[in-house]
């Protein structure tokens, strides 16, 4: 087989699981899809993994492909799905991190701590995971999913009171151990004064 091999039929080759076929695949549109990735993404490492995710995808979905649609458009269409879930999910973290940083931060002044947004996440997902069971999987509906008080008690068969009632403690619980870490708390102080987001 040759490099520039038409797609089409190296998409039927792939169909049948054959390796060197998915090989030039990958050797053809490997380059120009981490480029379009890091354009968005910005960081090696990350454009990396979604390079890897992807053409995982195309592999493990082999099976289902068409030969009669553009098979460059089809790759750049889950690479561009793949990158709007990592955006949102960051959006996400970082509204509930703001969240709580107001809700805790109210008479503070602006620390000197300087930023360490993975630090913060890892330690407050920390915290998040010692809470109750049913307690934590309400909050995380809720803060990281953005589900209402409603559409989380139908989900799991909750009255709406009890939902409220479990994020309001998992609230106070949360506030408590922040307030508890001063590196954690001072972090929190840079994020809610800076004005900006994490990078």
């Amino acid at each position: 087989m040759e490099l520039d091999t038409g797609d089409t039929f190296l998409v039927t080759q792939l169909q049948a699981g054959n390796k060197e076929a998915f090989k030039l695949l990958f050797e053809k549109y490997g380059a120009r899809l981490y480029k379009f990735s890091i354009r968005y993404l910005r960081e090696k490492e990350n454009a990396e993994d979604l390079l890897n995710e992807v053409f995982l995808k195309i592999w493990e979905n082999r099976g289902s492909l068409k030969t009669n649609s553009s098979f460059q458009s089809y790759l750049f269409t889950i690479a561009y799905n793949n990158i709007r879930q990592r955006y949102l999910k960051k959006d996400r973290e970082e509204k509930y991190i703001q969240i709580f940083a107001e809700e805790y931060l109210t008479d503070s002044s602006k620390g000197d701590d300087q930023l360490d947004y993975l630090l913060f996440s890892q330690k407050l997902n920390k915290i998040i995971d010692l809470l109750p069971p049913r307690r934590k999987e309400i909050f995380n509906l809720s803060y990281k999913e953005e589900l209402k008080n409603q559409k989380i008690a139908e989900r799991l068969d909750l009255s709406e009171q009890f939902v409220k009632n479990q994020l309001s403690l998992a609230k106070k619980f949360i506030v408590g151990k922040i307030k508890e870490d001063s590196q954690l708390a001072g972090i929190l102080l840079f994020y809610l004064f800076s004005g900006q987001n994490p990078d």
